[in-house]
């Protein structure tokens, strides 16, 4: 009986220190660990929801499961989403989340459960698979060269993607000789962990032309390559300057161009021919080309040079022949004043041309440079809805460049002026030049091409478009408009022009686009930025009067390259009746950005 009562006294005490801490040795206490049930390392097609819903349990640091604690579940790896970003748990401290769907790209998914009041977490991992094939593509060349009867140096290889571009694995492709009797090795291939199949081996028939290959997987449109079939290996032929000289990080002033001949001096019409930078610093796009069908000239989209201060050399050659190659070298200088223009569509070399030569003339003009800004936009902010995303420092002006289908010959040329302007001095950051490709074609042949992209950059750089805002027009709208800076109006005596009226006058006819942004056409004759294209073989300079109002307007200038001007020269050079006006639609910017990167639009 004695021990029993000192066993009940002990007991006694035991649960008296422990209602004294505070608690018992069964208490629940607050959410101490999050810990994976179920739904770890699965995998599932890219885009699709997990097969198993990822599952977790919340526990106290006594192992119990904690009921009605909010669960947040978030994406922290491959894309992807959850229906819902939260769950509770149940009775038994479980909570699952809800459908999980992967990103639509393969590799590594991660979904992270965090418990309220908890700063540690778990993580969930799934892996994306590529889904059923879609498409069959080229992966590398397409048009290929060979002498009869030989084998193409490079095997021609196609990519198989899921819906989502992602590369499928184990897939069945069948390399079949569709045109001129050649043959294939290896023609059944299967598709490695980067979605590529290659082909054996190709050897060309024993007809001169064409050969092609078709690619097929079974369900999918089939991939063609083509293949000329020689009997002498081919030449190539510079008909662009193989040495020159631009401005570091800007466009080269001639695109290189070559021709591609056989031994008979006849031209080769759609021959492979790759441009590629050999040494320096500069950047070749669309380097992977073939010769014109009608001239046999071969020239890649651009080539610009680096900002590093290096001159760069590029070299022409003919996939799979050893022997002909042309080098173009281009050296650089500095240009305080930096004129980037992208195009946002194909053009010709002459018109790629056109553009660079531009470029240049205003980079000799404008000597100082224009504070960088950032530059943060959506895409479609600028030309026509068609410029790209932007994230980026730009020094000193960006020129958005198109040349596509508008209203046909005659009508409207274009439009080109600043989209986005800087607070400060309203200078351009952002600008846009489109182009109908029906005019600029006719102006191509006649030689005039040139002029016409060097007058639309300057209203792009402000002729025009920023005179309102800067002080430096009066009388618009009225029946006579003067340009009023001070440096162009010091220059004015100087012209000898027999004009009586107030300087420097502003064009007062012809309607919107015209009037107001160029000067006065039946004073300035064909000077450059009056609003008249001249006929062919009329020079139109631009003069110091036009570099002086770009003074006027805040920029640094050079008078350096100015054109000789004698205006009544000038009218006694013209053919009467065939000058015609420009057609532009001189636009104005829509927004501004402040030194610190802020957009805001311009009401």
């Amino acid at each position: 009986m004695m021990r029993r009562a000192r066993a009940i006294a002990r007991m006694s005490g035991i649960l008296l220190l422990a209602a004294a801490c505070g608690g018992t040795p069964d208490q629940i206490g607050p959410p101490a660990a999050v810990e994976i049930v179920a739904g770890n390392n699965q995998s599932a097609v890219v885009g699709q929801v997990v097969p198993v819903a990822p599952t977790v349990r919340v526990r106290d640091a006594g192992g119990h499961g904690l009921t009605a604690i909010v669960v947040r579940f978030t994406v922290v790896a491959g894309g992807g989403s959850i229906a819902a970003d939260s769950a509770l748990t149940d009775a038994n401290g479980v909570a699952v989340a809800p459908a999980w769907t992967l990103g639509t790209t393969i590799g590594i998914n991660s979904l992270r459960a965090q418990a309220s009041g908890l700063t540690v977490s778990t993580t969930i991992t799934a892996i994306a698979l590529a889904g059923p094939p879609a498409l069959v593509s080229v992966a590398a060349q397409q048009i290929f060269t060979a002498l009869v009867s030989t084998a193409v140096a490079t095997r021609p290889t196609v990519r198989v993607t899921d819906a989502n571009g992602n590369p499928v694995a184990g897939v069945t492709v069948t390399f079949t000789v569709t045109f001129n009797n050649g043959t294939v090795t290896g023609g059944t291939q299967v598709t490695d962990a980067q979605g590529l199949a290659t082909v054996g081996s190709w050897t060309l028939g024993s007809g001169t032309g064409l050969n092609r290959l078709t690619a097929t997987v079974a369900g999918l449109n089939p991939v063609v390559f083509e293949a000329q079939g020689l009997t002498s290996t081919p030449s190539l032929v510079a008909v662009s300057p193989t040495t020159q000289t631009g401005f570091f990080g800007a466009m080269v002033p001639r695109v290189p161009q070559v021709r591609v001949t056989n031994s008979q001096g006849q031209i080769l019409p759609n021959m492979p021919v790759q441009f590629a930078v050999i040494s320096g610093d500069a950047t070749i796009v669309g380097g992977q080309t073939v010769s014109d069908p009608a001239t046999g000239i071969a020239a890649p989209a651009d080539w610009r040079l680096g900002l590093t201060g290096n001159s760069a050399t590029v070299e022409a050659t003919i996939p799979g022949f050893p022997g002909p190659r042309v080098t173009f070298t281009s050296s650089g200088t500095f240009s305080p004043y930096l004129i980037d223009v992208r195009f946002l569509s194909t053009a010709t070399p002459a018109q790629r041309d056109a553009f660079a030569s531009a470029a240049n003339r205003w980079m000799q003009i404008i000597v100082a440079d224009i504070p960088d800004v950032p530059i943060n936009l959506t895409a479609g902010t600028c030309a026509n809805g068609n410029s790209p995303a932007m994230n980026e420092s730009v020094d000193d002006v960006v020129i958005f460049a198109q040349v596509t289908t508008i209203d046909g010959p005659g009508g409207v040329l274009g439009s080109a002026g600043p989209c986005i302007r800087r607070t400060q001095g309203f200078f351009t950051a952002i600008g846009s030049m489109r182009f109908d490709v029906a005019d600029l074609l006719g102006l191509q042949n006649t030689n005039r091409l040139e002029p016409v992209i060097l007058h639309e950059m300057a209203h792009v750089l402000g002729f025009g478009t920023v005179w309102s805002e800067r002080g430096v027009l009066a009388g618009a709208g009225g029946s006579d408009p003067v340009f009023t800076g001070a440096e162009a109006l010091s220059l004015w005596p100087t012209f000898n022009l027999g004009y009586t009226g107030a300087p420097v006058p502003v064009e007062n006819l012809f309607g919107a686009g015209t009037r107001d942004s160029h000067w006065r056409e039946s004073v300035f004759v064909s000077e450059l930025m009056t609003g008249f294209i001249e006929a062919p073989g009329v020079p139109t300079p631009l003069s110091k009067i036009t570099i002086a109002s770009f003074k006027d307007i805040g920029y640094t200038v050079s008078y350096a390259t100015a054109d000789s001007y004698a205006g009544n020269l000038m009218a006694a050079l013209r053919i009467a009746g065939e000058r015609s006006p420009i057609n532009d639609i001189v636009e104005k910017a829509h927004w501004e950005v402040t030194p610190l990167g802020i957009l805001q639009r311009i009401p």
